[in-house]
């Protein structure tokens, strides 16, 4: 191929890109309607719709239809000139300032983005400091203190634990001998949670235990350490404390470099 030939291609392939964004940007200025002499284009069009999170969702007529209820009372609000009222004006720059504020605070943290190795470092602390048992127990929970009583002399005696669970206790547990199944220190009440955590495997309450619930008779059968949660269940709080700190030391910055005086 000569030398003219690549010359007039790729002028005919510049014509056609210019061709083709001269095209975009008249389908873009393309007006869809006027309300009272003023234009709503196809490009405000695809920004509303974007901004609403409507492309497709809803049809065009009806989407237009709310631009110019919104463009008419715009036009309404400024020919009352609302945003001179004094109530009106306060709120606007009320509003002003929470954008601004809420961008500056934005910027802080995109500016200075927390990092995978951060996250880790966090997660790991964290998980230092997670470090913490579940139980496997049973209970038979009755409503007076001489009955739990009597039902660990009972066991004193021998008895079965889940059989006079089964018999006794008004816990909806009961049925089933009273059996908790594996739970952690916090996700019981904590007179029974305290309780659990100072008894030995296989043994049961010597003094029945009050709670809001009545009173219970306890039988520890387990422990085990709890598994820490992986570092992508805890990812999203972990960002938001460190993204947090962000905040914190872009305000500390702030103040550091400013001269503040509080009057007594």
């Amino acid at each position: 191929m000569s030398k003219g030939s690549r010359l007039t291609l790729t002028s005919c392939a510049l014509a056609l890109a210019l061709g083709a964004s001269s095209h975009a940007l008249a389908a873009a200025d393309t007006v869809l309607a006027t309300v009272n002499g003023q234009p709503i284009t196809q490009a405000s069009y695809d920004e509303f719709t974007e901004k609403n999170n409507l492309q497709g969702k809803a049809p065009k007529k009806k989407v237009l239809d709310e631009m110019i209820s919104r463009q008419l009372v715009l036009q309404d609000a400024a020919a009352k000139k609302l945003e001179q009222r004094a109530d009106i004006k306060a709120q606007l720059a009320q509003l002003r300032e929470n954008f601004l504020l809420r961008s500056a605070l934005r910027e802080a943290i995109t500016n200075n983005p927390v990092t995978d190795s951060e996250l880790k470092t966090a997660y790991e602390a964290q998980v230092a400091n997670m470090k913490s048992q579940e139980f496997k127990a049973r209970h038979i929970l009755v409503a007076d203190e001489a009955k739990a009583k009597d039902l660990i002399t009972q066991l004193d005696k021998g008895a079965d634990f889940a059989e006079l669970a089964k018999q006794h206790s008004t816990g909806p547990t009961g049925k089933k001998g009273g059996d908790l199944g594996w739970f952690g220190p916090n996700q019981m009440v904590p007179p029974f949670s305290s309780a659990v955590q100072t008894m030995d495997k296989g043994s049961y309450s010597k003094a029945p235990v009050k709670t809001q619930f009545g009173w219970h008779v306890i039988k520890l059968e387990d422990t085990r350490e709890m598994a820490p949660p992986s570092l992508e269940e805890v990812k999203p709080k972990l960002q938001q404390l460190l993204q947090q700190q962000r905040v914190n030391s872009y305000l500390l910055n702030l103040r550091a470099k400013a001269e503040v005086t509080i009057n007594p």
